[in-house]
């Protein structure tokens, strides 16, 4: 195989620019078939975007023999359902986060996909945006020392989608899994797990202060990761600022950056100076250079760091900071 023909299940916003045109210019990849069940809305985005076959039924576009593989965006309340539908078609999966309502729903995607060989893939497409990468190899290359902590801090402002009466899927726990935790907080918690290994031990406490919607609006905890790093971490999204700093506390120095703003210096400090680190441009579209590591193993050539098993864990922690 020389190229990996993929299928967007769920083609609404966050394929727009994000993701969707990364699987046409990826090399080895190429978009074929996008799905929605507003057929008006799939054709109009097919006609939008070049793509040549578009479905308003899931079923007709995963048996699709013109589709390699299926890439799963819809809301997390479905995630499961599409996840063993595809695999069980035998179509590797790259699902969007969280990739179950629940870590039962998560394991069980995994333990099929793994059963049935089918290779499954999560969307933490931080995993291979340079500025994460450069962090890595900073952490790696020994400049923090040895490292003994981690500290997350994610603020935000209500925002005016989400108050009440507006239907936002993200503060539905029926159809995101939880509060905002899932949808945005969820990729500091990834970067835990990708710089320190799995995060073994996890408490913490979900609350809904404001009462603007269902979903608790502030998250509290801390952690424990199989290397030893202690780590503590508070996701607020009711408070009067956007704003969003994890700090990293070495043996020899003291690392922040902020998880949300790809585009923003990473801070250096030790006991003589601050250095300050510019970061690479982030692509266009954010999401390509993770697609195209999923598009390289597909093909045998590469390796993903975003898998279903990484994205299962980072559920579990999730799961228990909310006290679940």
């Amino acid at each position: 195989m020389q190229q990996i023909r993929w299928g967007i299940i769920g083609c609404g916003n966050v394929t727009e620019v994000k993701s969707g045109p990364g699987f046409q210019k990826a090399e080895g990849a190429s978009l074929v078939a996008v799905m929605r069940r507003n057929a008006e809305k799939a054709a109009d985005y097919a006609k939008r975007h070049g793509v040549p076959t578009w479905y308003d039924d899931a079923l007709k576009l995963i048996e699709d023999p013109q589709v390699d593989a299926i890439y799963i965006a819809t809301h997390p309340d479905t995630h499961h359902y599409y996840t063993l539908l595809a695999a069980s078609k035998g179509k590797p999966v790259y699902c969007e986060k969280p990739l179950g309502v629940s870590y039962a729903q998560s394991k069980e995607m995994v333990e099929y996909c793994k059963l049935h060989s089918i290779p499954f893939f999560s969307a933490y497409y931080r995993r291979a945006l340079p500025k994460y990468l450069m962090i890595k190899e900073m952490i790696d290359s020994g400049k923090l020392g040895e490292i003994r902590a981690v500290h997350v801090e994610m603020l935000q402002t209500i925002k005016p989608e989400d108050k009440v009466g507006n239907g936002r899927w993200r503060v539905q726990p029926e159809m995101s899994g939880g509060s905002l935790l899932l949808d945005v907080g969820s990729h500091s918690l990834d970067l835990v797990d990708f710089y320190f290994g799995p995060i073994v031990e996890a408490t913490g406490e979900g609350r809904n202060q404001s009462k603007t919607y269902e979903a608790d609006d502030i998250v509290h905890g801390s952690f424990r990761t199989e290397r030893g790093v202690c780590g503590t971490g508070i996701w607020c999204f009711n408070t009067c600022k956007d704003e969003d700093t994890t700090t990293i506390f070495g043996s020899k120095g003291i690392l922040s950056y902020s998880v949300l703003d790809v585009g923003k210096p990473i801070t250096l400090e030790t006991a003589t100076e601050t250095q300050v680190f510019e970061v690479p441009e982030p692509p266009e579209h954010i999401a390509q250079p993770l697609i195209q590591t999923i598009t390289d193993e597909l093909l045998g050539k590469g390796h993903c760091p975003s898998t279903g098993e990484s994205g299962m864990r980072t559920d579990w922690v999730m799961e228990r900071l909310q006290g679940k």
